[in-house]
């Protein structure tokens, strides 16, 4: 405490002693140069983890990563920046768990071959691409490590409930077909991408879970079209050809928004890691209807903007309505349309 605090009374003292606990763990997001990340093999559990455990009492978070660094590895390193906080809820473990992800300095060359378990409950370490390290790691488990990716890249700090990011839920405003007003910000750009028989491009993440292409805007990219560009290339090495602007989605409360496109996919590269996060992901193709089944929440939502993807490629790109439920699992060498 330090000399400009206040006091804290033994009445607020005996209060909090009366609160449930929760249980505190903190890990360690370690990579060398190459951008691999350091992964240990536990004995007294199934599938890989972050070096990393729980906080012992009276302990930070970041105290108890530092320690869990020294214990695990033999490491003495001062961890960074927060990357992401997860809550696994009650009903997994009994107990709240919150999980401290942080980042750690980038290893040298020596002390990656150095690497060896220092305690006796790991079986051994390893240096793994997130591709190769993340279909290794249990469910909660790889849902945190993606997270703390993108937090990493992005230089944000996530939050996470059950292994899922807590993004608030909010009703935005579908604007069919209207053009995104002068001097408002657009924050992300997606594309709905169809193939020359109709359908379109999602791009799914380890979970099984999908996602249209696309992300948040940099402030190099000039507008929303060369945001979309750069995210599609990146995330699935998508080459674009004619693009129109199908409608955008604004905030009630303000800020930014969500810009749509539709596009002719010309070309889709081989599969590649995705620069924001090193993990590839896969890529599928199926109809616009199917497409709104699979994002998830907000089905109806979706449909009307599907839909009016579906029908304003047509009339502008000459796109066909595709009428089955075909679907196409894109080969990782990737393929050319046009």
């Amino acid at each position: 405490m330090s000399g400009d605090d206040e006091p804290v009374s033994q009445e607020l003292i005996d209060y909090c002693a009366t609160l449930p606990g929760v249980l505190v763990g903190a890990s360690v997001l370690l990579r060398d140069r190459h951008g691999g990340l350091v992964v240990v093999e536990p004995n007294y559990k199934p599938g890989l983890d972050l070096p990393g455990g729980m906080a012992e009492p009276g302990e930070a978070p970041h105290e108890a990563a530092g320690r869990e660094l020294r214990e695990e590895l033999g490491l003495e390193l001062t961890v960074g920046r927060l990357l992401a906080v997860s809550a696994t809820t009650s009903g997994t473990c009994g107990r709240v768990v919150l999980d401290f992800l942080f980042d750690g300095p980038t290893l040298t060359d020596e002390q990656v071959a150095a690497l060896a378990p220092a305690d006796a409950e790991l079986d051994a370490v390893y240096v793994l691409t997130p591709d190769q390290a993340l279909p290794r790691f249990p469910g909660r488990t790889r849902r945190r490590v993606s997270v703390a990716l993108e937090a990493y890249a992005s230089g944000a700090c996530l939050y996470m409930v059950d292994g899922r990011e807590y993004r608030p839920a909010k009703k935005r405003v579908w604007h069919e077909d209207e053009p995104i007003p002068v001097g408002t910000p657009v924050g992300r750009a997606a594309g709905w991408l169809f193939d020359p028989e109709g359908r379109v491009l999602l791009v799914g993440d380890p979970d099984g879970g999908y996602a249209l292409p696309g992300g948040g805007a940099e402030p190099e990219d000039a507008d929303a079209l060369a945001t979309l560009t750069r995210e599609v290339a990146e995330e699935a090495n998508a080459v674009l050809g004619k693009t129109t602007h199908v409608g955008y989605l604004s905030d009630p409360d303000g800020g930014d928004v969500r810009s749509r496109s539709a596009a002719r996919i010309a070309a889709l590269g081989p599969l590649a890691p995705d620069p924001a996060t090193g993990w590839s992901w896969s890529r599928v193709l199926v109809t616009p209807r199917r497409a709104a089944e699979l994002l998830g929440d907000g089905y109806q939502a979706r449909l009307t903007q599907a839909l009016a993807a579906q029908r304003i490629a047509h009339e502008r790109l000459g796109v066909p309505i595709l009428d089955d439920d075909s679907r196409v699992d894109v080969p990782p060498e990737g393929v050319t349309f046009e």
